[in-house]
């Protein structure tokens, strides 16, 4: 690769940041945390790739300025000014441009979010608490709201104790069990989507089967089953409602 695609390569991938970041596109991919570093490093890429081009520009100038005035010594007035002799010129076979479509694509056809696809490829995880470590009690409240990895760890290694004659509201998307059905599911991220863990839960009593990737609310109360004390247990759900949801800005919990 020549310095002039290298510097291009730089502003376009500075550029792309810069433009996911921008907006709520980088949620797809990273913790909203991290949205001031890609701000940063975007810019950084931009700058240090408009630096190099400029350099380039000027080493051009300068080696032509000298062909023309006869500097050229030993060279062959019919080769390209810009080489050195040593394959290192400025000129590259055009298909080394294609180096540069798959970061253009991202100003286009940003990548989605994880969804279904993946989480029908992983176990669903539920971690344990540090040892002697329990729930707190829920909150007062007709009806709790709750991420699906606390439920899932309050039914799973809690034993459902503090979900026992309470009325929650759950929101994930659906995903496919083995042998047919869904899973109510959820991605949580440790810093990227690269090392985005599954939520499972099962929904009994569902009023309808919503499509893969369709985002649901359920509003229902802990029963027994699934499973309990293991990271694998996939906990239960009896729902009293369903509504079909739009994809919310952050999918991740």
């Amino acid at each position: 690769m020549t310095r002039d695609v290298g510097s291009a390569l730089l502003v376009l991938v500075g550029a792309a940041i810069l433009r996911i970041a921008a907006g709520d596109t980088y949620l797809r991919y990273v913790k909203e945390s991290m949205r001031p570093w890609l701000l940063t490093a975007g810019a950084i890429l931009v700058l240090l790739g408009l630096l190099a081009l400029v350099d380039v520009w000027r080493s051009v100038r300068a080696e032509a300025r000298a062909h023309a005035a006869g500097d050229d010594g030993e060279r062959d007035h019919g080769a390209d000014p810009f080489d050195d002799g040593h394959g290192h010129g400025s000129r590259l076979p055009r298909a080394a441009w294609l180096l540069v479509l798959p970061v253009a694509a991202l100003f286009v056809v940003p990548p989605p979010a994880l969804g279904a696809f993946t989480a029908e490829r992983q176990q669903s995880t539920t971690v344990a608490p540090a040892v002697g470590v329990a729930p707190p009690p829920l909150p007062s409240g007709a009806v709790v709201p709750l991420t699906l990895n606390d439920f899932a760890s309050r039914a799973v290694w809690d034993d459902g104790r503090t979900l026992q004659g309470r009325t929650v509201t759950l929101t994930g998307f659906a995903s496919a069990a083995p042998g047919g059905g869904w899973y109510l599911t959820r991605l949580a991220l440790t810093c990227c989507a690269a090392d985005a863990t599954v939520t499972k839960i099962t929904v009994k009593g569902a009023s309808f089967a919503p499509t893969t990737n369709q985002w649901v609310t359920v509003v229902g109360h802990w029963v027994p089953g699934g499973g309990t004390q293991s990271e694998t247990a996939i906990p239960w759900v009896s729902a009293q409602s369903m509504t079909r949801e739009a994809a919310p800005k952050d999918p991740y919990e």
